[in-house]
Formats: C-alpha cells, structure tokens, sequence
C-alpha cells in the first residue's frame, strides 16, 4: 500500500517548515505567494488531493488595470473578468478592475504603484510608456505583473497575454488590399496612441503587407485618435477636406461612428473601404449596414480567461508552463458573416 502523504512530506520536499504547510492548509495567513506556490507544487507532485487541498488556500487579489469602460474594449475587457470571475475562485484568484487614463503617464505610474501594494498580482494594459515600464519593474520585483493586450517587453512581467498584434496588423493589410483591388488607392491609418505598443505593432504589420503585396496601395497618413471617439472623426474629416482621393481607412482603435459619421456628411459612404477591430454593438451594426468593410475582433473574454490561467500556473493552481507570449486567436467578420447583436462571440 502507498504511504499517505503527510504535510512533514510536503515540507521536506518544499524545503519549508511544517508551520508553513500547515498556515498554507490552514488558510491562517502569514505566508508569501512564493513560499505558498512551492507548497502547492510539492502537494500536488506527491499525490495529496488537488481539490481538497485547493480549497485550503487563501485567496489572492490581483489587481486589473485597464482604461475606463468609455472604451467599447475595455467595457468587453472588464466584462470577461467579471464573466470569469467563477473559474478565477475556483483557483483562489480574486480579480479587482481599476481604472487608469492611459495618457496621463505620471498618475499612471503613481496608481501602478499605489495599487500594487494591496494586491498579489498585477495584469496591466498600459502605454510601453519607459515611466510605466519602470514602475512595472518595480512592481514585478515583489509580485508577478502579466501585460495584456499590449505589449511593455521591459517591465519584469512573466508573461504578455493578447493577440500578435503585428499579425492582426498584417490581416488588415491583405484585407484592404484585396477590398481595394487592382486600381489601389490611398490609404489613411487612425492610431489610438503611437506609444502603445499593439497599434504601433499593428500598423508596422499593416504598412509590410501594403509594401510586399500591395505596392498600388499607398498610405498618405497615420493619425492619431489620443482613443478619444470624437477626436477620431474629426482626423478622419480633416484628411478627407486635405484629401478627398482617400480611398481606405484603417482604424487601429476607437471612434468608428464617429469615423462613419465623417464619411457619411463628407459623401464618400460606400466609396471608402474601412476594417477596424472588435465587435461592438455599434460596429456590428455598421458592419451589417454596409459601412464597415470587415472587423477583426480578439474576443476579451477569452483573453481574461488566459490571463488568469497564467496567474494560476504561477501560483502553482494549475498544471503548465509559462509562456513569454501567450498569444490569442482572433476572428474575421465581414457582413455575411457578422453575428446578431444577442450572439456571444
């Protein structure tokens, strides 16, 4: 008969004390994530009970911080950590969203800081702002920070979660070059912010494909939104007053109402190609009418879930390595395909 395992395994082979083993099992406090990672590794590994034993495990906080829900995104973002918020218990996560306005780099750098020392863990979308970047180095020497969405490469996180940017920018490039077709055309791009490093990724990708397959498209502008709806169609307008032989928008960002709106009182709906990225109730019905031309969308809800597996590996509550780039499929949506407004993507 195997022997039962005893919690004095557990510590031998944890490299801990009985004491610590038994606050871990306990849930009596007092013992660092690390320290508690290594416990739940070495029980698992020697055969106790997952299940029984997760359910002696303190809850650990980890903070969300993303820009406001006035961004369709972010709204969808927030919305699949609360819809995951049952599988984030089950692994003794519990996840806490705040808010941070993404252009204001100093308080954003203040807040990272400000929050981090309440909380377990961090998983950030923010600017590859260097301030943000050093403050995230300072965060990830005491707890373990997860970058979503967008990239910040040098800030000690142990892993980025979201899409391959360049990759979603590349698709949109083949797919405005194939809209376009052989005559071609001139192309403007609207960024949310050249600083986050997704757009800035996404529009390297969307100008390579323009240059290898496309060399009849042209991009005459790479404007920038600061992702404020308004301002999108007001860039967008502006172009068009400069330039009214504009025959293609790609929109990185926000604002495509707004956008539409800008087409629509300048008379160029349905001569204007524009491909954009997520689903929203707004784009979906655009898409439907006509007005958009194809949406790229990265499904948030799927991205939390990823985020918070990463945490779980982490803290040894799930079985699996870390990847340095945990990157998430995406879908394409053009009219026939676009799902009705009750569809869960």
């Amino acid at each position: 008969m195997a022997k039962k395992t005893t919690l004095i395994h557990i510590a031998e082979a944890a490299g801990v004390s009985i004491a610590t083993v038994d606050r871990v099992v306990n849930r009596r406090g007092g013992v660092s994530p690390g320290a508690e990672a290594k416990v739940l590794e070495w029980a698992r590994r020697l055969g106790l009970d997952r299940g029984s034993f997760r359910a002696h495990v303190r809850t650990l906080r980890v903070a969300v911080m993303m820009q406001p829900p006035a961004n369709p995104f972010f709204q969808g973002l927030g919305k699949g950590f609360s819809d995951n918020s049952a599988f984030a218990a089950d692994l003794g996560l519990a996840c806490f969203v705040h808010h941070i306005d993404a252009a204001d780099v100093p308080a954003t750098a203040s807040k990272l800081k400000r929050i981090a020392e309440s909380h377990d863990a961090l998983i950030v979308v923010c600017p590859n702002e260097p301030r943000l970047a050093e403050s995230l180095r300072s965060i990830s020497a005491r707890i373990p920070v997860v970058t979503m969405i967008t990239d910040v490469s040098d800030s000690g996180r142990i892993a980025y979660v979201g899409p391959d940017n360049r990759q979603l920018g590349r698709v949109a490039g083949e797919l405005m070059g194939r809209f376009l077709g052989p005559p071609g055309g001139q192309v403007v791009v609207v960024l949310g912010m050249h600083r986050m490093a997704g757009h800035e990724e996404r529009e390297t990708g969307f100008r390579s494909v323009l240059r290898e397959r496309f060399p009849q498209c042209s991009i005459t502008a790479a404007l920038e939104s600061a992702e404020d709806r308004k301002r999108a169609g007001n860039v967008v307008y502006g172009a068009f007053r400069n330039n009214p032989e504009i025959r293609g928008i790609y929109n990185v960002s926000a604002g495509n109402l707004a956008i539409a709106n800008a087409i629509r009182a300048l008379g160029h709906e349905g001569r204007t190609v524009i491909i954009t990225h997520e689903i929203t109730p707004d784009r979906r019905r655009l898409l439907r009418d006509g007005v958009l031309d194809a949406i790229i969308d990265q499904n948030p809800r799927m991205e939390a879930l990823r985020a918070i597996e990463v945490l779980g590996r982490y803290f040894k509550r799930i079985d699996g390595e870390i990847q340095a780039s945990e990157y998430t499929p995406f879908h394409i949506f053009i009219r026939e395909n676009c799902p009705p407004p009750e569809a869960a993507i």
